[in-house]
């Protein structure tokens, strides 16, 4: 029986499948093992081996445990309450894996140039209801593109699952986000303005800088310093949380979120 399961095991791996449609073959084959090994600890306690067939007993109740647990997460869309993997992921120290977009920001590609790192800070937005409709038509276009990803980083419903009762807090579905194709900053009345589009023709203003680490714009002498727009990073969007009766997604505007260089005039 297990030399035919290997076989099949084997066969299956030089065909080309989708992930979860070999997870549940895989428990489908387990499940005829599983039967096996019920009928093989029968034979051993009929006979009256029983140090074998309660070794055989405590083997086939484990596997019968995961094998359930494998036909919940992957048939059905529901989480098993006698899931002990997350204790054992403690126990074991083992961190779950990140979850995060491919496009994660702050990847390793120029922005608008290099800047001393000790030179620059993160900055904060406010913007009114067309720059933030404007931002939310960058998101659906960088989405079409295929520039950024809403799938949460490509993670089944168990998955999902997972990462929220590990990490407790809400999964994006870009993760944490990715770096706009076009952005610049230009002051227009005493403020400074950002722009962010696919490209600089479809660039639109996106709101206007509020602070630049933790002072206010207006506190910024701009006599003694020049302002350069580093990096902007299209952030938020939809995302999903824990509530009482599962998972809620719950949609939501796109954000900017900016780095600012300066140097001393």
């Amino acid at each position: 029986m297990f030399s035919i399961l290997d076989g099949l095991n084997s066969w299956l791996s030089y065909i080309s499948i989708e992930a979860k449609t070999k997870a549940r073959i895989y428990t489908i084959l387990g499940f005829f093992g599983w039967l096996y090994m019920i009928y093989i600890t029968y034979r051993f306690l009929t006979n009256q081996v029983y140090t074998r067939g309660l070794l055989m007993f405590g083997v086939t109740v484990l596997l019968g445990y995961f094998l359930y647990l494998n036909f919940i997460y992957y048939f059905t869309n529901k989480s098993s309450k006698f899931d002990i993997t997350p204790i054992i992921n403690k126990t074991l120290h083992i961190q779950p894996k990140e979850v995060t977009n491919s496009t994660k920001r702050y990847r390793d590609i120029l922005a608008n140039g290099l800047f001393d790192e000790r030179r620059t800070m993160p900055a904060k937005l406010t913007n009114d209801t067309t720059q933030q409709v404007a931002i939310n038509d960058l998101a659906v276009q960088m989405i079409k593109e295929n520039l950024v990803k809403d799938d949460y980083n490509g993670l089944d419903q168990h998955q999902i699952k997972v990462a929220l009762r590990e990490n407790d807090k809400p999964l994006y579905a870009i993760g944490d986000g990715t770096i706009i194709p076009y952005f610049s900053m230009k002051k227009v009345n005493g403020q400074y303005v950002v722009y962010a589009g696919i490209n600089e023709p479809n660039a639109k203003a996106v709101g206007h800088l509020k602070t630049v680490g933790l002072q206010s714009i207006k506190q910024i002498d701009s006599t003694e310093i020049d302002l350069y727009l580093a990096a902007a990073y299209l952030t938020g969007g939809k995302y999903k949380i824990k509530g009482r009766n599962g998972i809620i997604e719950i949609d939501d505007n796109y954000h900017v979120e900016v780095q600012v260089a300066y140097t001393k005039k």
